[in-house]
């Protein structure tokens, strides 16, 4: 597994606040594990397609091993150091590529009360920009009917939304990089 480059960037959401967005490590483990536990279960519904009530270690570990090319993975964090926390996950935005292919399915989910302030937006975007440079030219994510918030965003980011075959209540939505 390689490293990822030092990088990191910090940003200023549409409400002022920061937020430093950077690729996810195996030490995130317990942040991630934090930052899932703290979503909503409608939340956790709508990114995992299914009711949940948590994720499994197995899950939550796969989810900090990534390889930063054919498995990528950033998280957007806060710092909370001054209370004597570790920096807290405010976002977590990922694909996977497919062996031998110009795709790669994607996944994002924003922690509940950090929506609508652009913070998936620069997610997404900074997403894309890795995945043009590993060779990945469109990112595809499946998501379910009724969540209209991502139905809105695909829009906002001119994707393509589609009946996705053999999976019910649940569009595909391709963006091409």
């Amino acid at each position: 597994m390689t490293q990822p480059a030092q990088e990191q960037v910090r940003v200023q959401l549409n409400d002022a606040r920061l937020v430093t967005i950077r690729p996810i490590m195996p030490s995130d483990l317990d942040a991630l594990r934090a930052f899932f536990a703290a979503l909503s279960r409608a939340t956790l519904r709508l990114r995992f397609h299914s009711p949940l009530n948590d994720l499994s270690e197995q899950v939550l570990r796969e989810f900090t091993m990534v390889n930063h090319r054919a498995q990528v993975a950033f998280v957007a964090e806060i710092d909370e150091s001054a209370a004597g926390h570790l920096p807290a996950l405010i976002a977590e935005a990922r694909f996977v590529r497919n062996a031998d292919s110009e795709s790669a399915e994607f996944a994002l989910v924003v922690a509940d009360n950090w929506r609508r302030i652009g913070l998936g937006t620069v997610l997404t975007r900074i997403l894309a920009q890795r995945a043009r440079f590993t060779g990945v030219r469109r990112l595809w994510g499946d998501v379910l009917e009724d969540n209209q918030a991502m139905r809105g965003f695909a829009h906002s980011l001119g994707g393509r939304l589609s009946r996705a075959i053999g999976y019910g209540q649940t569009l595909r939505l391709s963006l091409e990089v």
